[in-house]
């Protein structure tokens, strides 16, 4: 019985997401795509002058538009400034700390789900919700707490 409640689990209506993938197919970013805003584009400006003021003012322009370019949303350009300003220890930062800020999630495939099973996991399917991304044709299983903490549903 405990086996055909986890199949029709598994068969439950895949859901669609907007996550970005990352060069590797293991995992994903947690940020959505989307344009960026002139608003955000504005404070995050205004926000890295303030926090570093010896940036060259083609220093921003160059910034945006990679972001552009990369597909930065708002949130992850808000993130990216405040995670360079807490950490960067040298006298000013470059446009590649900014660029390269992302979060993601480890993401798994059917077979590896049950590879945990087989290693003992006997919860691994309770632990991972089956999602389908979007443009992709596979579902991933990704864990409960990432999907909570991220809101990735």
């Amino acid at each position: 019985m405990k086996e055909i409640q986890h199949i029709a689990k598994v068969q439950q209506t895949l859901n669609s997401q907007d996550f970005l993938p990352t060069s590797s197919e293991s995992e994903i970013s947690i940020y959505k795509a989307s344009q960026l805003t002139e608003r955000c584009i504005t404070e995050s400006v205004v926000k890295i002058k303030a926090a570093f003021p010896a940036l060259p003012a083609s220093f921003y322009g160059v910034l945006i538009e990679r972001a552009r370019e990369i597909g930065f949303s708002d949130e992850r350009l808000k993130s990216a400034v405040n995670h360079v300003i807490d950490n960067c220890i040298y006298p000013t930062p470059t446009i590649a700390e900014f660029i390269s800020f992302d979060v993601k999630v480890k993401t798994y495939t059917y077979l590896q789900v049950c590879g945990m099973v087989d290693k003992g996991d006997e919860k691994a399917f309770e632990k991972h919700k089956r999602i389908l991304l979007k443009g992709h044709t596979e579902p991933v299983w990704i864990h409960v707490n990432d999907i909570s903490k991220y809101g990735i549903e």
